[in-house]
């Protein structure tokens, strides 16, 4: 690591942190380095078979099973600031690489370097940008329409991720979270990138990880934005790889493990999973009521024909309810005999993914 830059002034020392210039230490003292990381959401995506989504197929299907093997990294949060600082784009609309200095480093950063050094998924398409997308003739639009499940609710936007079908859900959940985090607002839009991926693991083609992991990791050299900085461990183990002393700079990464599947199918409001009928005052369930509420009179208050066909409906409801309230609770009875039954401890983590409560949900924004 480089030294320190001697005083410039007796009443002014100036410790330049492993930049060249001053302007850009500044710049990171003054937009990045307070920045927060981004926390790691290390959970399969083959905890959601037992819900019937097969996640796992459509991470296959573009190549990607890599980069679930490992999500626990050590991070060097100084350094990973430094880079998003110093941060430079090369020319063009769709730069083929940016530069960048960390501790008096100057590196050269391309999309193939990111797939050596890392490891990378780097087969399939490099298309990553907007403007690539659109040079392929990729047609957003009419892949929004074949991505998005139809479930009677109105969405104040064409692009929110609630339109989705279930699995396309849980797997934009994995893409915005998890591969290629990001800030999330609380009406959450698919975007272009987002929909090419989905598009692309339902029709069984490769894309090359490594081009869209740099395309986004350039955004965040912007100094308007103000979300946690994304790819902590990657970046840090880049910096090492090519040769940065980080020695005494690393910490754990910030690991969020208690995240369970019934909680993403909660957050992406999916229609599969262990859910709890909606209880009113009376003791009835909210649907329920709104039968009974809808159903017609005559003009002194009998019933209607019409009323009963509602009736026998709200029972038949009611009926199917304490089936599945059954069901639910033997098969909540059978999985902890046995958890208790099994020695691994593997299995154990399976059955508490598996009985995990929608009434416990981690304690932060996800």
């Amino acid at each position: 690591m480089a030294p320190n830059n001697s005083p410039l002034h007796p009443a002014a020392t100036f410790n330049n942190h492993g930049f060249y210039k001053l302007s850009r230490y500044l710049r990171y003292l003054k937009y990045f380095h307070n920045r927060p990381l981004y926390p790691s959401f290390p959970i399969q995506p083959s905890a959601f078979r037992k819900y019937d989504l097969d996640i796992p197929s459509l991470i296959h299907k573009v190549g990607w099973d890599s980069l679930f093997e490992n999500q626990r990294f050590n991070q060097c949060p100084e350094g990973v600031r430094m880079f998003y600082a110093s941060l430079k784009r090369g020319p063009g609309s769709s730069p083929t690489f940016f530069t960048t200095v960390v501790y008096n480093h100057e590196i050269k950063v391309t999309a193939s370097l990111m797939a050596q050094t890392l490891d990378l998924p780097c087969l399939g398409s490099s298309a990553a940008t907007n403007d690539d997308f659109a040079s392929i003739v990729f047609d957003f639009g009419s892949a929004m329409e074949s991505l998005t499940h139809d479930i009677g609710r109105y969405y104040p936007s064409m692009l929110s991720a609630g339109r989705l079908a279930d699995r396309f859900k849980v797997l934009h959940f994995f893409i915005t979270r998890i591969l290629l985090p990001r800030s999330i607002s609380p009406n959450e839009l698919v975007h272009p990138a987002d929909a090419w991926i989905m598009a692309n693991a339902r029709d069984g083609i490769q894309l090359n990880f490594s081009a869209l992991m740099f395309a986004h990791m350039i955004n965040y050299g912007d100094e308007n934005y103000s979300s946690p900085l994304p790819f902590g461990p990657q970046i840090t183990r880049l910096l090492h790889r090519i040769g940065i002393d980080l020695r005494d700079k690393l910490i754990v990464c910030d690991v969020r493990e208690d995240l369970r599947a019934q909680h993403i199918l909660t957050r992406v409001d999916a229609q599969v999973g262990r859910r709890k009928p909606v209880i009113c005052s009376g003791g009835e369930s909210a649907d329920t009521l709104a039968y009974v509420e809808a159903a017609p009179a005559t003009s002194n208050g009998q019933l209607v024909p019409a009323l009963l066909e509602v009736v026998s409906t709200v029972l038949d409801r009611i009926t199917a309810i304490k089936r599945k309230e059954l069901i639910g609770l033997e098969f909540h009875h059978a999985q902890i005999k046995r958890a208790k039954e099994s020695a691994s401890s593997t299995s154990q983590d399976e059955e508490t993914e598996g009985i995990s409560d929608y009434e416990s949900p981690p304690e932060y924004d996800f």
